[in-house]
Parts: C-alpha cells; sequence; structure tokens
C-alpha cells in the first residue's frame, strides 16, 4: 500500500527529468546551422545609357517685343488737310508710298507758277548776257594790241556773266524747293506699318512739324532677350556683311497653342553687362511679325511689348555627352551604376549648362549607365538593382533573390 502511494508521488517527476534529459542530448548531437550575416540590401533603382553624339547647344531666354522701326509722322509743310486715308486709323495697315494724307495744295501751286516764271526770266538774262559776252569776245580779238592797257576780263564781261548765273542758279534752286513743298503737301507711309495712332482729321490745319500719326514697321520686330553671359559665347553674330547669325524661334506660350513658334535671327548684342545681373541683350529679328505676307497665312502675331520664349540655336559641340539637369545632383555630380551593380558618384565639369539639360565632353563616357531614380542617402559604392523585365526585383544578372541579401 505504501509502496503505491510512493510511486504515485515520484513518477510526474520522474516524466519531467526524463524530457529534459531528452531534449539536452538532441541539442548536443543533433545537426547546427551556420550563423550567416545578413547582407545589406540592393536598392532598386532605374538607369539609362549615355550617349555621346555631337550637341548643337541651344540657349533658352525670355524676351521682350519691340518694333524694328517706329516713327512719329509729322507734316513738313503746312495747311488744311483736306483728304485722310480710310487706312489711317488706329490698327490700319499701311503700304510704303501709301498717301496717307493730303494737305491743300494750291497755296504751293501758286509758289511754284511764281517760281517758275522767275526761274524764266534768270534763264533769258543768263542767255541774253552769254550772247553779249560773244560780242564782246569778237571786239577784242579784233582791238588787238589797243586792248592790252584795259582789264580782259572786264572787257569780256566776266561778272556780268557770272552775276547772270548766280541769278538762274537761284532762281532754279526756288523752283526746285517750290515744287518740293507742292510734293510735301502729300504725306505719304515711309515704310509698310501699322497705324498705331492718329492725331490729325480731316478739316484741321495743321503747320510745319505738326504730328499726323504714330507707325510701327510690319516688315520685322525685335526681340530683345536677356542671355546669361556664360551663353554668349555660344551664339554667332552676323559677319560685317550682314550673313550669317545663329537661327533662332520666339513664341508666346500666353497665347498661342501648344508648339507654335516663330523663326527669327539674330542680329546683333550688347557689348556691356546689364545693371541687375550678369546678362548680355540679344537682339532676334522675326521678320513679317504680323503675319501681312501671303506666305505666312495664319501664323499667330507677335504683339509689341508681350513677353515671349526666345530659343536660340547656338554653337554645336562634338562627341558631346547629354544628361538631364534632373539627373546631376549638387551641380556637379552624376550617379552611374558600373558593372557590378555599385554605385559610382562622379564628379562633371559641364561644358553647358541649359534649363533642361547639361552638356559634358569630359569625365562621362557612352555606354555608362546614369542613375535617374532618386537616392535619400546615396553612398559610394552601395548595391543596386535594376528592373528587369517582367519582373521586378531581379538583378543585372538575374541574381533575384540574392541582390536582396535573403538566403535559403
Amino acid at each position: 500500500m505504501k509502496l503505491g502511494i510512493l510511486k504515485s508521488r515520484w513518477t510526474p517527476l520522474l516524466i519531467v527529468l526524463a524530457g529534459v534529459i531528452v531534449t539536452i542530448i538532441i541539442a548536443v548531437t543533433g545537426p547546427s546551422a551556420p550563423r550567416r550575416i545578413p547582407q545589406r540590401q540592393a536598392r532598386l533603382v532605374e538607369v539609362v545609357p549615355l550617349e555621346a553624339a555631337e550637341t548643337q547647344v541651344v540657349v533658352e531666354a525670355l524676351g521682350s517685343v519691340q518694333p524694328a522701326l517706329e516713327v512719329q509722322l509729322q507734316a513738313q509743310v503746312g495747311g488744311q488737310v483736306i483728304e485722310v486715308s480710310p487706312s489711317l486709323i488706329p490698327g490700319g495697315r499701311v503700304a510704303a508710298g501709301e498717301v496717307l494724307l493730303r494737305i491743300d495744295p494750291r497755296e504751293y501751286e501758286f509758289a511754284a507758277r511764281q517760281r517758275k516764271s522767275d526761274l524764266a526770266m534768270a534763264e533769258q538774262s543768263l542767255r541774253l548776257e552769254e550772247s553779249q559776252q560773244e560780242t564782246a569776245q569778237r571786239e577784242y580779238e579784233l582791238m588787238g594790241e589797243a586792248a592790252g592797257s584795259g582789264d580782259p576780263a572786264m572787257m569780256l564781261r566776266e561778272p556780268q556773266i557770272e552775276s547772270a548765273r548766280s541769278a538762274y542758279d537761284a532762281a532754279l534752286a526756288a523752283y526746285e524747293q517750290a515744287l518740293l513743298n507742292l510734293d510735301r503737301t502729300a504725306v505719304t507711309a515711309p515704310f509698310n506699318a501699322v497705324v498705331q495712332d492718329r492725331y490729325v482729321d480731316r478739316g484741321g490745319v495743321i503747320g510745319a512739324s505738326s504730328a499726323i500719326a504714330s507707325l510701327v514697321g510690319t516688315d520685322a520686330c525685335w526681340v530683345e532677350a536677356m542671355v546669361p553671359a556664360d551663353d554668349v559665347p555660344w551664339i554667332d553674330v552676323p559677319r560685317a556683311d550682314g550673313s550669317g547669325g545663329s537661327s533662332a524661334r520666339v513664341r508666346q506660350n500666353a497665347v498661342w497653342e501648344e508648339g507654335v513658334w516663330r523663326d527669327g535671327r539674330v542680329l546683333g548684342r550688347t557689348s556691356s553687362l546689364d545693371d541687375q545681373g550678369r546678362m548680355v541683350k540679344v537682339i532676334v529679328e522675326v521678320t513679317d511679325p504680323f503675319s501681312v505676307r501671303r506666305s505666312n497665312a495664319g501664323e499667330p502675331e507677335l504683339l509689341v511689348g508681350s513677353f515671349v520664349n526666345v530659343e536660340i540655336f547656338g554653337r554645336t559641340i562634338e562627341n558631346a555627352v547629354v544628361v538631364e539637369r534632373t539627373h546631376v545632383h549638387d551641380g556637379d555630380t552624376v550617379w552611374l551604376m558600373d558593372d557590378e551593380g555599385a554605385l559610382r558618384i562622379r564628379a562633371i565639369d559641364p561644358a553647358y549648362v541649359g534649363e533642361d539639360i547639361v552638356v559634358v565632353t569630359e569625365g562621362l563616357e557612352a555606354g555608362e549607365s546614369v542613375v535617374t531614380s532618386y537616392l535619400s542617402a546615396p553612398v559610394e559604392g552601395m548595391p543596386l538593382r535594376v528592373r528587369a523585365e517582367g519582373r521586378e526585383g531581379e538583378g543585372r544578372e538575374g541574381e533575384g533573390r540574392e541582390a536582396e541579401g535573403v538566403t535559403e
């Protein structure tokens, strides 16, 4: 009886002790897995290969449209306005030589007839004096030695003939001036133009130098673009004979449809910096800015005084690598992925820096892969992986899960 009770008390303790002994034996004699140091996870990035080619520099700038020709038309003679052209209104377009206004010509016609009569009288006096000189010449020759004591010039009537010629020249000049004044009663357009303002009306009386109208030329306009001084060497200006000059194009973003530009050409530039920064004024000419010619029918018009975007096509750079500006970091470094999938941070010295691109001639090679993804904490040599086609996370050589540091 006592033996049975004793067995029932020690049985659980023996079972627990046996379990502990078995566990220890398994832990000592069982297989063990070696401990591995976890690898760094490769960062998933996107890359694009670099290419080397001949690259044309495109200088981008902002500019304002200014008239190439602008004049305040003035009367050269006075009088009453008897006729005004229907085109002489604000916004009206006039051709070179077109009569814009007529002044009462009667007073000037009278003056012209009077000067013509004076000229005829002066011409008759000159002819009479020339006839008398011929007579004096014959008499002088007949007198021979007897004429030696007298003044030959007086005897040949040279003072009289000179006076008659001077009177004739003066009469001729007065007549031509009268004709010129008569011609000036018809005021014409000096060039192809659009009328900005008109200051006279029919029936009004104007004097010499009175303002008639304000005209702006339609054959061409100028765009004054402000270009950084560092970009000026890439721009060609015309030669002494007027040929050459970088091509350009302009666009009014706020008005024109997307992709619409007007072609132009660089005419010249200033030789000094502006007062507000290291900027140089470059003049770009745009022909037919108001689309008057048939060849430009339907083209958008440039508005005088408006602000436009300008692209100037400068010189070309041989064997250049173009990198998007967003892929250049800290102003002068590029992130590259080498053949082993490691990050390389390389400093560059750009040959040209545009608004959207950076052109490099040294420091980058064609075929290298530039990292286009953003890395929050880039470190030289850090592992990278690219997104393989059809599978996310596969490394450049297909290493897959090993690129993430995952082991089996």
